[in-house]
């Protein structure tokens, strides 16, 4: 679990968690932010053959997670929960903030090699392998960790699992003007990459 010094203090919940749970690791990040640092963060330190990125506010339906790990036993390379898969969807979302997400889903869908009905999805679950195969190759800016692993790792099978997204009730928005510009430079590096062959 990587926890960006949350001011309601997650990390020192999780951390009297994992003192009586050996196998939950626990790193509280004071200088760094975002969503691709944090992941890459917890996946270097994670030990298990399953890889996955879930947010921790309750926005992520933790009832799915069986469903996701599910999907990579029956032989999926990567398993999304999707908002954009029939039968997910999005409560309580402003038109503004739904607008955002329908512009930066057309924008991602226009990739090479991105088959997802919800390319913006924070959470999912991988093979490790699939990790591995691209690590040295992901830029870890920006909350788009997802897109970066489905282009440059090229995972062959992957499934799409719906559920539907809550708003946090607390904190606030990671859609900010300098994320929307790491997002706009992520997809122009990640569109020169798709081309490569």
């Amino acid at each position: 679990m990587v926890d960006d010094d949350s001011p309601d203090r997650t990390w020192e919940k999780a951390e009297g968690y994992a003192a009586s749970h050996p196998g939950v690791r626990v790193v509280r990040r004071t200088g760094e932010r975002g969503l691709s640092s944090a992941a890459l963060r917890g996946f270097d330190q994670a030990q298990g053959r399953l890889l996955g990125v879930m947010d921790a506010d309750h926005s992520h339906d933790e009832r799915i997670l069986p469903k996701l790990i599910a999907a990579l036993e029956r032989g999926a390379d990567l398993a999304v929960g999707s908002r954009r898969a029939p039968g997910g969807g999005a409560t309580e979302w402003p038109w503004h903030r739904r607008l955002a997400s329908d512009i930066a889903t057309r924008l991602a869908k226009g990739l090479p090699g991105v088959p997802l009905a919800d390319p913006m999805s924070g959470y999912f679950v991988m093979r490790r392998g699939i990790y591995e195969s691209c690590r040295g190759r992901i830029h870890p800016a920006g909350y788009k960790i997802l897109l970066e692993i489905v282009v440059r790792g090229r995972p062959a099978r992957i499934e799409e699992i719906p559920y539907v997204f809550k708003d946090r009730k607390q904190g606030y928005s990671k859609l900010t003007p300098k994320v929307t510009l790491q997002y706009l430079s992520s997809l122009w590096r990640l569109r020169e990459f798709g081309g490569e062959k």
